[in-house]
């Protein structure tokens, strides 16, 4: 019994590192400056390509460790432009998160209220969620397009080479010899003595001759206390630009008897 709850207690703790974590890239990269000029960067240009998608679904297993501990989350996903998601978490936790193009909903189970705001009012962190396609880089891309980024040498491996310097960390852009994101390093600064963080990407799905999906992201990162945290995406039954049934994006069908509040720290209490 003692071993059990130790591990129930490890799972949780790995959880809410992995989130932390995640949202801790998230920050670095927010409240970028817009560059002056139109030019699109390589950064850009790969994101741009992700505007071929109208539609996406999958299935995400994402595995946390640190340490001896160890946490999967497994998640079914429907996307839809713009502003629809359906994302439906069945472990560790049950929760779901919807959005209809209006409004997003948010509920996990066994909490006594469900989060609920218009998607105008969402905080950015939210809207990066809600926006980014499942399965792309786009969740760090998306933060550097507006960056202005310097060209480095490449390698056999990476011929294409980017870097940014964002407010808080120094990003490296690495792309494969088929100009497909494949690595994404975060330093505490240019010196590049000193990495927060890399995520890479392969076992691409693809979509058009220039716009893939990774469905293998394999990261490793710096918790919040210094520790060494590793994370494993597979991307599974992965379809794109195929027809999504509108009922899937509808709230009432989902969350029955669910209080709503519009501040997610309120939905925990009494």
């Amino acid at each position: 019994t003692c071993l059990k709850t130790m591990k129930q207690n490890n799972s949780g703790i790995i959880h809410r590192i992995a989130l932390r974590t995640t949202a801790s890239f998230i920050l670095f990269l927010c409240c970028i400056p817009a560059l002056r000029s139109e030019e699109l960067t390589l950064a850009g240009r790969l994101c741009s390509a992700y505007e071929a998608i109208d539609t996406a679904s999958c299935q995400i297993r994402k595995t946390t460790e640190s340490g001896s501990s160890s946490v999967t989350m497994l998640s079914r996903v429907f996307y839809r432009k713009p502003d629809h998601i359906h994302v439906e978490n069945v472990s560790p936790a049950k929760r779901r998160i919807i959005a209809d193009g209006r409004k997003l909903y948010y509920h996990e189970e066994n909490v006594p209220r469900g989060f609920s705001k218009p998607i105008t009012e969402l905080e950015p962190e939210w809207l990066s969620h809600l926006r980014n396609i499942p399965g792309t880089a786009m969740e760090h891309l998306s933060k550097l397009k507006g960056l202005a980024e310097t060209k480095i040498p490449g390698t056999a491996e990476f011929p294409e080479r980017r870097s940014y310097q964002s407010p808080k960390v120094f990003v490296v852009l690495s792309c494969d010899t088929n100009n497909r994101p494949a690595r994404i390093e975060f330093y505490k600064s240019s010196d590049m003595k000193e990495k927060a963080g890399e995520f890479n990407y392969s076992a691409f799905f693809k979509v058009s001759d220039n716009c893939w999906i990774p469905c293998l992201h394999k990261a490793v990162l710096s918790g919040p206390a210094g520790e060494q945290v590793t994370e494993t995406r597979r991307i599974d039954n992965i379809e794109v630009n195929k027809p999504i049934a509108d009922n899937l994006f509808t709230a009432d069908l989902f969350f029955k008897n669910i209080e709503f509040v519009p501040e997610f720290k309120d939905t925990y209490g009494n």
